[in-house]
């Protein structure tokens, strides 16, 4: 039986990583989060000073 210590894969994911893929994945999903997040503020950032859709009639 494994020592659940030291282990940070969640139970229902150990089937698919181990602890060294378990923290590339974390670096690899807050990276895309963190890009997703600075271009959501662009794009609003972008339209407020340019809008590209026409305004409604």
């Amino acid at each position: 039986m494994q020592d659940d210590a030291d282990d940070l894969v969640p139970a229902k994911w150990r089937s698919l990583f181990n602890n060294a893929d378990w923290l590339i994945h974390d670096i690899v999903v807050k990276t895309i989060y963190g890009f997703m997040a600075i271009a959501i503020v662009a794009h609003l950032l972008v339209f407020v000073w340019r809008p590209w859709l026409p305004p409604q009639l």
